[in-house]
């Protein structure tokens, strides 16, 4: 009897139900108009936005229609069927979106774990390092002392009063070993103890959605007051209007996975380096985990994927490695390039400088292929308001140093040379086109022509012209004469055919590239420095056409 009472009443204040006609699209207006076309009810905002040329009338004197058309739908019950598919599509979703962040949480935990396992393997191998530093300072040290020791027992049992019968040349070098004992001691004192830097900056993924523009935005999930919509529902249309709203929802959830992944391949490896290295200016690998590079003007070595903390030569422009492992050592600002002997000695190689209008033309760059070695020599005179002059000197000779053949060509264009690679067609130069800004271009010169004639140019990948936007760091040659470049700007590295022409985009931001810089080949393998840490990819390369 009770429940009777309830709901008469719940029917009696329904019918005296007086809720303001609010508009759904406007909150600020009240249902004003009723279409009849459509059966749907505007205020005099939609009025402009929907139902133009529509058979409308004012809200009042459509009663007549209006309880027709509820008398209708009820009667169908066509209401109450899209609103039940309604419900039990929400309960799908809610049901599936459950088990997908069960699924996703199953995802970061593991990717998590993974981080802390190679977190706990770099650990390990940093304080193996460590140690094995810290122990070769102690046996330095020891080795040292045990000198010291040695000839201050030798200097003790000298009788000064002898002194003039003693050997001279026993003197000597007693004399000449207290001062490489005392510039010794002073070096391994005052050598620079190893330190530590932490860096944090290390990330599992993101959670992400469909459309990669709202990135961790719970507010991109959408609300209640989203789903209201204006159209004519026609007889076929009872399911559409919500079809569209849970295939957005599916994508969110089948994208957000596709960060996380459970295979691991050896390639590409990446390292770290120290924390004070900004850029490698050249990289040239000698086996799959060492190679030779320069950074700061300083020759430095990696060893077994480490760098090591000794520096091989000052002031280093550029370098080639020779088949014996000796290093040649160029330099700018000197006319002379250097040989680093595998004891570490510097020696000189070759005097490749020349004069060139009062001006001493110096190495810029250095290559080797075949053991033929090229150097390109640069000078310039003059200025922006006058104009400038620029002298161009290549010099090819073998490994002994002996110059075999000479190009000499002069241009009034400021194009610094970066770096140089000797082809089969000719020489491949990568030019700094201005002194102001750090934008570079690629010309293929004739090989060994008097004049070095310009027989291609690189016309860039990106629909401009390269000299405006090219800004390259690095370029070398794989084993089929193609040439591949690093593109700084656009976080890339690339391949060139024998014209210079783009082929293909070999690595990019994609595989964790920002701003690349020196590049070499070693076997199937390419490095590429980047900032403070070095890539090494697998690389094949193909017959260039």
């Amino acid at each position: 009897m009770a429940d009777d009472t309830l709901k008469q009443v719940e029917k009696q204040d329904l019918l005296k139900s007086q809720k303001p006609l609010q508009c759904r699209f406007h909150d600020t207006e009240e249902y004003q108009i009723f279409c009849k076309d459509c059966k749907d009810f505007m205020c005099f905002k939609c009025l402009g936005q929907l139902h133009q040329k529509h058979d409308l009338s004012p809200l009042r004197d459509s009663e007549v229609d209006i309880r027709t058309e509820m008398e209708a739908l009820m009667f169908r019950g066509k209401y109450v069927e899209q609103l039940t598919a309604l419900s039990d599509k929400l309960s799908e979703n809610k049901n599936k979106l459950a088990q997908d962040e069960e699924n996703l949480n199953c995802e970061i935990r593991t990717s998590v774990e993974k981080m802390k396992q190679k977190i706990d393997l770099l650990e390990e191998n940093i304080l193996s390092e460590l140690r094995n530093t810290f122990k070769s300072y102690q046996t330095t040290l020891q080795e040292q002392k045990t000198n010291v020791n040695n000839l201050q027992t030798e200097i003790t049992n000298l009788d000064i009063d002898k002194l003039p019968e003693y050997n001279l040349n026993h003197i000597i070098n007693i004399m000449s070993e207290m001062k490489v004992c005392s510039s010794t001691c002073d070096r391994i004192i005052n050598h620079p103890k190893p330190n530590f830097k932490p860096t944090m900056e290390f990330s599992i993924g993101n959670v992400i959605l469909s459309d990669g523009n709202n990135k961790g935005d719970v507010s991109a999930w959408p609300s209640c007051s989203d789903m209201s919509i204006q159209t004519d529902f026609s007889e076929d249309s009872d399911i559409e209007w919500f079809d569209a709203e849970d295939m957005e929802k599916d994508d969110f959830i089948e994208s957000s996975s596709d960060e996380v992944t459970d295979e691991i391949d050896e390639y590409p490896i990446n390292f770290l380096l120290k924390q004070d290295i900004k850029r490698v200016r050249k990289i040239v690998p000698i086996s799959e985990k060492d190679a030779w590079i320069i950074s700061n003007r300083k020759l430095l070595k990696i060893v077994d994927h480490s760098l090591q903390d000794d520096v091989y030569a000052e002031i280093v422009d550029d370098i080639v490695v020779l088949k014996d492992g000796c290093v040649l050592v160029l330099r700018s600002d000197e006319s002379f390039v250097m040989k680093l002997l595998p004891n570490r000695r510097l020696v000189r190689f070759a005097d490749v400088g020349i004069m060139c209008t009062y001006i001493r033309c110096n190495p810029y760059c250095i290559c080797i292929k075949d053991d033929i070695v090229v150097t390109y020599n640069w000078s310039i005179t003059g200025g922006k308001h006058y104009g400038y002059t620029c002298c161009n000197h290549i010099i090819w000779m073998n490994t002994d140093g002996i110059v075999t053949e000479r190009s000499l060509f002069s241009n009034s264009v400021w194009k610094r040379p970066c770096s140089i690679q000797n082809l089969e067609s000719g020489v491949c130069v990568l030019y700094r086109v201005d002194n102001e800004s750090n934008l570079h271009c690629i010309e293929l010169l004739e090989a060994k022509s008097d004049k070095c004639n310009k027989l291609y140019c690189f016309k860039g990948i990106y629909g401009f012209n390269p000299e405006k936007n090219f800004e390259c760091k690095g370029m070398c040659v794989d084993k089929a004469g193609n040439t591949l470049v690093s593109d700084y700007r656009h976080h890339s590295v690339y391949v060139l055919d024998k014209e210079l022409k783009y082929k293909k985009t070999l690595f990019d931001a994609r595989n964790g590239l920002d701003k690349p810089a020196a590049i070499g080949v070693f076997n199937n393998h390419l490095w590429v420095a980047d900032g403070n840490q070095i890539f090494i990819f697998n690389y094949e390369c193909e017959d260039s056409s």
